[in-house]
């Protein structure tokens, strides 16, 4: 339970930040609101709005500008030439490709031990029960060769070399080459276990013997210092992916989240695109962080900054996530969170939970005491205290909304015999977002509903059709 609780800590100022930006379904319900609204200080230049907060109606045709604009970005056409080969590529025969790689993976399977655990026999069969354990490596400096296209299948043509690529031509003639790179030195982790069970038949001496295998394999990644993917067409670069990962710190194969840390960043070029993850960075029982851009050309679309301070986690390896823990002693410090998110720096939404495990705690308290409108409410309010998340338009300091956890009165049904099913009542809390003129307030999915923001809706749909219909050419 206090596992899920710290994974519920880490992501929720996240998941309400990406909220406010979300689009749900549902009419535009709103309410008049009592409640005060919190001042700010806009700056000193543009728009009108320095020091006057924004009407529902113009912050939704703001909002509604700055979304079409975003989406009118990303046309399909950017990307027409890669489509088209991905579309021709994937109708090479890979089956070989995939043999190549389980061959090698299949050499770096080491037995760790082997158990007979139960067996039964009779008059006309005999079972075995097994439990194997196994250590497996990924290890993708193993991976190496050139691959080219022969009778529409993938054909490894060269193994002496340092590198992965795949050498076609398209329809067009035109030469494309994906190429791989792993260079510097190589972390192995401990990253997860895989369990299987198999089973053997067989007859022998007027007997049906019946095998079975229970497999756990420890999967290891040897994680490379910096990781190069490209794409070229007719030596011109489409795709460039560069990843860089510093995991010095972990000593053995074992990442324990309360003694390592680890630091990496990826940076994607598509074309004229730009997918920047500049820094994530885990610094152990002290903070984590993540900054992401992406940008056309010189126009950044979008930035990303999360960061929270951890402290208090126990000792747990990495490895153990792929398993059920029993983790009720957990306990970690009541630390913070913030996000903040730009969309072509004219809408941000920014914000801090300054009391990340009281929150959490709070959200708890409430889901025990749904059906007891006072205690319900009470928490909820409790857990409001420590949220502090608006939206703010062209990086002005004046908050225009604000969002925080509303109760709302439920109806559910639940089952008793002898009556069958019967409906109650029970209390919910949503996401809502307070508008900055004091007027209204609307739940999340009813504001960002497809009656408020038609056009994006149709913009939205519209680009996915045309994706669609360029995928399946």
């Amino acid at each position: 339970m206090k596992m899920n609780k710290l994974l519920f800590a880490l992501s929720f100022v996240v998941m309400l930040g990406v909220g406010v930006c979300s689009c749900g379904g549902g009419d535009d319900n709103t309410t008049e609101s009592s409640k005060g609204r919190e001042d700010g200080k806009g700056g000193d230049d543009d728009g009108g709005q320095d020091n006057t907060p924004m009407s529902k109606a113009e912050q939704t045709t703001l909002l509604e500008s700055t979304a079409r604009e975003f989406i009118a970005m990303a046309p399909p056409s950017d990307f027409e030439d890669l489509t088209a080969m991905f579309n021709e590529a994937k109708k090479i025969s890979s089956r070989s490709v995939g043999d190549w790689a389980n061959d090698i993976f299949e050499k770096t399977v080491e037995s760790i031990s082997d158990e007979l655990i139960n067996s039964y026999s009779s008059d006309n069969y005999v079972s075995y029960s097994y439990e194997r354990h196994f250590k497996a490596a990924f290890e993708i400096a193993n991976y190496k060769g050139h691959f080219e296209v022969s009778n529409g299948k993938w054909v490894l043509v060269e193994s002496n070399v340092d590198d992965l690529m795949f050498t076609f031509k398209d329809s067009n003639n035109d030469a494309w080459v994906l190429r791989c790179e792993a260079t510097g030195t190589f972390k192995k982790v401990h990253m997860f276990d895989l369990h299987n069970r198999n089973y053997e038949y067989s007859y022998s001496d007027s007997k049906s013997v019946y095998k079975s295998y229970d497999d756990y394999k420890n999967c290891i990644i040897a994680v490379p210092k910096v990781l190069n993917v490209s794409l070229t067409k007719n030596n011109t670069k489409m795709l460039n992916t560069a990843f860089n990962a510093e995991l010095s710190d972990i000593t053995d194969d074992e990442f324990d989240i309360s003694k390592n840390d680890i630091s990496c960043s990826v940076v994607v070029d598509v074309k004229n695109y730009k997918i920047n993850v500049s820094q994530i960075v885990y610094k152990h029982n002290n903070s984590a962080t993540v900054n992401l851009s992406v940008a056309k050309g010189d126009k950044q679309m979008m930035s990303v900054a999360v960061s929270s301070e951890l402290s208090g986690i126990p000792s747990v390896n990495v490895s153990a996530f792929s398993h059920h823990l029993n983790s009720n002693d957990w306990e970690y410090s009541d630390g913070k969170a913030f996000v903040k998110i730009d969309i072509l720096g004219k809408v941000q939404i920014q914000g801090e939970a300054t009391k990340i495990h009281t929150i959490v705690d709070k959200l708890e308290a409430a889901r025990k005491n749904k059906e007891s409108e006072s205690e319900f409410k009470s928490n909820i309010k409790d857990a409001n205290e420590y949220l502090n998340l608006g939206l703010y338009y062209n990086n002005k300091s004046l908050k225009q909304a604000t969002a925080y956890l509303e109760p709302f009165e439920k109806t559910g049904y639940r089952y008793s015999y002898p009556d069958g099913y019967k409906s109650y009542k029970y209390w919910g809390w949503d996401a809502v977002i307070k508008f900055g003129d004091e007027s209204t307030y609307s739940t999340m999915a009813n504001y960002f509903s497809k009656s408020n923001f038609r056009s994006v809706y149709g913009d939205v749909e519209s680009l996915l059709e045309s994706y669609s219909k360029l995928i399946k050419k």
